[in-house]
């Protein structure tokens, strides 16, 4: 045998167990002996037709290894391994193709949906407004004697006069009280809640306060205080926070012969400044209470020291807005979760989530930042949403630019965008869900209806109450009668 003849016996040796192995590999079964030709025969799974076409084509072409010459088996053998590097880099394309589309549906924004009960769908003013104003000694953008009460009835201040108003039949408004000249100005109206349905507070500038039943229309219970700038109740316990810090409550049952209330049954004074809002949870275990400084306290009804609860703020924990509390709100869901709300002097407004529950790490968000005051918040157990009320917002200044004369021009600053509106946030995600305008004046407070889809705003400047829709009922779902088939009689 010659020298050439034995290099020809070796190389076609060698690219036949090369061609083999190769066949082996891309085989369906990784333990088959399929002959070269055969498998060189057999169609492939390939990303698109195209290619497809072109492999059976290569493939089909392929003259047999045992019948070629050493150099055409090298070059077919070539062209069988570029074909695996092109096989190889199309399946690497798929998978980045499948994996930027992943990428990229992650990446996108999640798109908002709303629940049928959703303020989206339902925030919208009702026909239904009622005069009221406030008494002329009393600033008349922040103060709003209004209350409602569990059987569906607004009591509301003309003057120094009181009013009620019963929005589930059809009777006029009537004349409660009114308060004498020597005891101050109209200032505060608080319903008690559903133990007693009938039952009302009215407090004046001076520090006295009446409680009264509206069906009997007569005082049953009164004291002179020395001033009342919030009221609470919590059953038969009556709650007021004064302009010093101090919170007292009463016991509405604990009276004498002429009705004059004994001494409060419990006093706090933690708070250095006045109380500026009060408010019971759902159980009535725990009050939450606000001052002046936009200090908020809350407070065990079994104690008289308040909880450790809140942001650690040098080595102590403290729950600390930057305006003067003006409301407060806590869930119907969870008892240990509130919202306060704040009116900074630059007219910008702050709402705050707090959980109570010291062992629970809340890692929701809790805050939300407006360029407007709050005035008041309300949760309802029917939408994982809260509503907010606000005054006056802060208007963004737009600095002076030049003319074609390189004159200076001035520019009016942007209005507040929540200024004097009713805004609705997403819990506890806290997104944005929908804001509307409601006043053209500074909505002093509202309060939410006993069903929990209405409030009613009271706006002093307008001398107006006016009742909103804030949510929805869900959709009842008829079911067929038995006596019909897909709804329709038989």
């Amino acid at each position: 045998m010659s020298t050439d003849a034995a290099s020809d016996g070796i190389v076609r040796s060698s690219m036949d167990a090369t061609v083999g192995e190769t066949a082996r590999k891309r085989s369906l079964s990784p333990d088959s002996d399929t002959d070269v030709e055969d498998f060189m025969k057999r169609p492939r799974l390939t990303a698109t037709l195209s290619v497809s076409s072109l492999a059976e084509t290569t493939y089909s072409e392929m003259p047999s290894f045992s019948q070629s010459s050493p150099r055409t088996n090298r070059t077919w053998a070539s062209r069988l391994l570029t074909d695996d590097v092109i096989s190889s880099g199309l399946a690497m394309m798929r998978s980045a193709s499948v994996a930027s589309s992943l990428d990229f549906r992650s990446s996108s924004p999640m798109v908002q949906t709303f629940s049928e009960t959703s303020a989206k769908h339902h925030m919208k003013p009702t026909k239904t407004t009622i005069d009221f104003s406030v008494a002329s000694g009393l600033d008349a953008a922040t103060t709003w004697p209004v209350g409602w009460s569990t059987d569906n009835t607004i009591v509301f201040g003309r003057g120094n006069r009181v009013y009620t108003k019963s929005l589930t039949t059809a009777e006029d408004v009537a004349q409660l009280c009114k308060i004498k000249d020597t005891q101050g100005d109209l200032q505060l109206i608080s319903c008690a809640g559903k133990e007693h349905p009938h039952i009302v507070a009215v407090a004046t500038s001076k520090g006295y306060f009446q409680v009264w039943d509206t069906n009997a229309k007569k005082v049953i219970a009164h004291r002179k205080t020395n001033g009342i700038l919030a009221m609470s109740w919590n059953g038969h316990t009556f709650t007021i926070g004064g302009p010093k810090g101090t919170i007292r409550m009463y016991d509405i049952r604990a009276t004498g012969a002429d009705g004059k209330l004994k001494e409060a049954t419990k006093k706090l004074t933690r708070h250095q400044a006045g109380i500026t809002s009060l408010a019971w949870n759902r159980d009535g275990k725990i009050l939450a209470s606000g001052d002046k400084t936009g200090t908020v306290l809350c407070w065990d009804d079994r104690m008289t020291a308040p909880l450790d609860v809140g942001e650690l703020i040098q080595r102590r924990k403290k729950m600390q807005h930057e305006g003067p509390i003006t409301a407060l709100a806590w869930s119907p869901w969870q008892s240990k979760i509130f919202a306060s709300g704040d009116s900074a002097a630059d007219l910008t407004g702050t709402i705050r989530i707090w959980n109570v529950n010291a062992s629970t790490i809340h890692n929701t968000p809790d805050k939300i930042e407006l360029d407007a005051a709050v005035t008041s918040i309300h949760f309802t157990e029917h939408c994982k949403e809260i509503v907010s009320t606000h005054g006056p917002g802060k208007p963004t200044p737009i600095p002076p630019t030049r003319n074609d004369n390189f004159d200076v021009v001035n520019h009016d600053p942007i209005p507040s965008k929540f200024s004097n509106s009713l805004v609705v946030h997403s819990y506890p995600s806290l997104r944005h869900v929908v804001t509307l305008k409601a006043a053209s004046a500074n909505i002093a407070g509202s309060l939410l209806s006993p069903n929990g889809y209405r409030v009613m705003l009271a706006v002093p400047e307008e001398s107006k109450l006016k009742l909103w829709d804030v949510w929805g009922k869900p959709m009842l779902k008829r079911t067929p009668s038995v006596l019909s088939y897909d709804g329709r009689i038989r």
